[in-house]
């Protein structure tokens, strides 16, 4: 009798501790994924931002084509080339 005590007093003992552990480590892995999902959503908005900064760039480029065309009446071949990287980057996104 006093061995099924000490039997089921260690499968308690034991039980308990497995518990503690598993409450101790699984919020870890738990962060871990959620870390790593992170760093994928980071990366993404990384090169959306990007493009987004890219776009920019030709956007300002177009309107001092304009803005130089509107003072000096001239650059139409420069506002050609403009508009055609405008348009290719636009098709490209």
């Amino acid at each position: 009798m006093s061995t099924i005590l000490s039997i089921c007093g260690a499968v308690s003992i034991v039980g308990g501790a497995g518990a503690i552990v598993v409450k101790v480590i699984k919020p870890a892995f738990l962060l871990t994924k959620r870390v790593s999902q992170l760093e994928v959503y980071n990366e993404k908005d990384y090169k959306r931002l990007q493009s987004l900064e890219e776009m920019q760039k030709q956007q300002s480029k177009c309107l001092a084509a304009m803005l130089n065309h509107e003072i000096t009446g001239n650059g139409i071949e420069s506002m050609k080339k403009i508009r055609d990287e405008l348009l290719e980057s636009i098709i490209d996104k």
